[in-house]
């Protein structure tokens, strides 16, 4: 086993001692990134790579970061290189904006890039440019409110949120580009799916290709998640929020009680064996991952933060295909951390991160709150149990799981006793 180097055994125990975490549920850092980091993407062998408003790719190499390739911007308000999604294993689409020249408080950003990056040579594709003012292109806009992380559809096309550059207009006015989601084709073809966005960090398609799930970010306690189709008219500048959707509009399936601010969005593929479908939502301010059960129910139930008060905030969430996920956190120290999120197995109903004979009792005491009763709901009762004491993941914890859990650890003693 290789040990952590010093450094990073400290910045596991600082996470340790200050985020709060459900049952069961550890954050546990994998590598430091120089920069401010904008999302992470990880390839078909698990290979993750990071991405930084300075115009940096990084991959991560055990618990080095390498830089492979860089990408003409540089930071400054919501600008730079502000995300990346993987189109295969060797190819990258990457969003940053275009600025004006200047690299001091008076730069305006002339337009929103989406390129295709090669990530053994760095060779950069221009798909489409965005451009921030249509009027008067080289007058350019605000440095805030850009959007993020680009994604990628079953399909191949790339699905882009760009926010209304802090112009709020700009959002429900024809011709422009800011204030909306993107579809792009591979040509460099784009089709505006949907409009009436404040600042969408991060999206994610769902397998039907038709619904895109969109985070956005609220002026004051209106962080939403939106259920967009095409043609989609969101609502702001009229509307946010809880308030009444305009005529025309669609209204957000959740609204955040509190600000939050919404970054990373990762679609579950049902790799995961406790966490099998949903969405993970990290966040700004909370320093918080956010876990959607189901987006398609009536009304949708508040998300459950599995982790929260992070020692920096969560600025991406992802989840590889073996089924681990991941996060990575930026503060303002100049680097950032990617971790490895680690959920319960199935059947640890203590939360130790084992699962043996003494699970049984805790189970016993977690089905005594109720039975049934919902997975996430666990550490809600009289006994504070983990997600884990749902054994046969079918998100319920009933007397079923006592059967589950004791083949699971029946067979444990029987591996042991073979080697």
């Amino acid at each position: 086993m290789k040990l952590l180097s010093p450094a990073v055994a400290v910045l596991l125990l600082t996470t340790a001692l200050r985020a709060d975490m459900l049952p069961g549920f550890r954050v546990e850092p994998v590598a430091q990134v120089p920069g401010f980091a904008s999302s992470i993407a990880i390839d078909s062998h698990g290979t993750i790579y990071c991405t930084t408003t300075q115009g940096w790719i990084y991959r991560i190499d055990g618990d080095q970061a390498t830089p492979i390739a860089s990408l003409p911007t540089h930071d400054g308000g919501n600008g730079g290189l502000l995300g990346m999604a993987l189109l295969d294993d060797s190819t990258a689409a990457v969003h940053y904006t275009k600025w004006d020249g200047q690299k001091d408080d008076s730069a305006t950003v002339i337009a929103d890039v989406l390129s295709t990056v090669d990530l053994a040579t760095g060779a950069e594709q221009v798909l489409h440019t965005f451009v921030c003012d249509v009027d008067v292109p080289s007058r350019g806009a605000s440095a805030e409110h850009h959007g993020g992380n680009p994604t990628v559809a079953s399909d191949g096309s790339i699905f882009l949120g760009i926010g209304e550059y802090n112009g709020r207009v700009a959002a429900q006015a024809d011709g422009w580009n800011g204030g909306r989601v993107w579809r792009v084709q591979r040509d460099g073809t784009a089709t505006e799916w949907a409009r009436g966005l404040r600042n969408p960090y991060d999206l994610a398609v769902e397998p039907d290709g038709q619904h895109v799930v969109v985070a956005d970010n609220g002026p004051d306690n209106g962080d939403e998640i939106n259920l967009a189709t095409a043609g989609s008219n969101l609502g702001w500048p009229n509307t946010f929020g809880n308030e009444a959707p305009m005529s025309g509009s669609i209204a957000p399936v959740y609204v955040f009680p509190t600000t939050v601010a919404p970054t990373g969005v990762a679609r579950l593929d049902g790799s995961n064996a406790l966490l099998p479908r949903g969405y993970l939502v990290g966040s700004f301010v909370t320093s918080a991952v956010y876990y959607f059960q189901n987006l398609d129910a009536s009304p949708v139930a508040a998300p459950h933060a599995v982790v929260s008060e992070l020692d920096e905030p969560v600025i991406d969430v992802m989840q590889a295909p073996q089924g681990e996920l991941y996060l990575v956190t930026s503060g303002f120290a100049g680097t950032s951390t990617v971790r490895h999120l680690v959920v319960p197995q199935r059947g640890d109903c203590d939360g130790d991160g084992h699962v043996d004979f003494r699970d049984v009792y805790p189970l016993m005491r977690e089905l005594a709150d109720g039975d049934p009763h919902p997975m996430v709901t666990a550490q809600d009762g009289a006994y504070v149990g983990s997600w884990g004491c749902d054994a046969n993941a079918d998100g319920l914890i009933t007397a079923a799981d006592l059967d589950v859990l004791g083949h699971l650890v029946s067979s444990r003693r029987r591996v042991v006793g073979t080697r």
